[in-house]
């Protein structure tokens, strides 16, 4: 999954950095960070990565990074070093509960990227990001991050209430795969993705949901990745493809997700 392009990031009140296990989709690169960062060979950095804070990587994922060059920030802490070190594949970092990564999955390179359609709500119903305020949504906690329940929306209007990690990290509305009979899409309707791991091969099952309800508005047209159920973790992201249409402010102190106008 390729990057959306440059978008702002949330203002955070007291938001502190994950310490539960967390998988963290096709991870964005802050604004400025890696500006001077020097070019490496992708392969061999994640090896002395692995070496230095100890976390693991199939083989045939680590290969599938070799003969490739990118961005190496020095002096910054794993996870933003993974987030420039990979900014040109679509992976996922899994932290351990103690903070730190665990392991890195890569799924491939990524592929160029056409940004969703605006938002659009139901008839009578206000824009979700006009004039008719901020979306207030109360959040509730895993471990220090949060999370949000929200109700999605597939083919038939069947509808599937799932509880979602906020991840500005994530481009996509990131899901696992057993949702996709429950939610009523067609699975040849979805453009299959297929990654090389030690394994075997693992698919990635991209499509659109006709909708995200956020409280009482309608979001139309989300994109969505739909990856099998054990390599998320059980997780389940709210990414960019939704988050990306609105000013982001997440309230620490007071559990709630505030989604404006831009």
């Amino acid at each position: 999954m390729a990057h959306p392009g440059p978008r702002s990031h949330p203002r955070r009140r007291g938001l502190v950095r994950p310490l539960v296990p967390l998988v963290l989709w096709c991870c964005a690169l802050g604004p400025g960070m890696g500006a001077a960062a020097a070019q490496v060979e992708v392969a061999a950095e994640l090896e002395r990565m692995m070496t230095q804070y100890g976390f693991a990587m199939k083989p045939a994922d680590l290969d599938a990074t070799r003969d490739k060059k990118a961005r190496a920030e020095e002096g910054a802490e794993v996870l933003p070093r993974l987030r420039v070190l990979l900014e040109g594949f679509d992976h996922i970092i899994v932290q351990a509960p103690q903070g730190g990564v665990e392991r890195v999955l890569i799924l491939g390179a990524k592929t160029p990227y056409s940004p969703p359609a605006p938002a659009t709500a139901t008839p009578g119903a206000a824009d979700p990001a006009g004039a008719a305020g901020e979306i207030v949504l109360d959040t509730q906690r895993v471990g220090s991050s949060h999370a949000v329940t929200l109700t999605l929306e597939g083919e038939d209007g069947r509808r599937v209430s799932r509880v979602l990690l906020v991840d500005t990290g994530a481009d996509y509305v990131v899901l696992p795969s057993s949702l996709i009979a429950q939610l009523g899409i067609p699975p040849e309707g979805l453009r299959q993705q297929q990654v090389q791991t030690a394994n075997g091969n693992v698919e990635a099952a991209l499509g659109t949901l006709q909708a995200v309800w956020l409280k009482d508005q309608r979001v139309t047209g989300v994109p969505v990745a739909f990856i099998e159920d054990g390599r998320l973790g059980g997780n389940a992201l709210l990414g960019m493809s939704l988050l990306g249409r609105f000013r982001l402010t997440i309230e620490d102190e007071k559990n709630r997700l505030l989604l404006g106008t831009k």
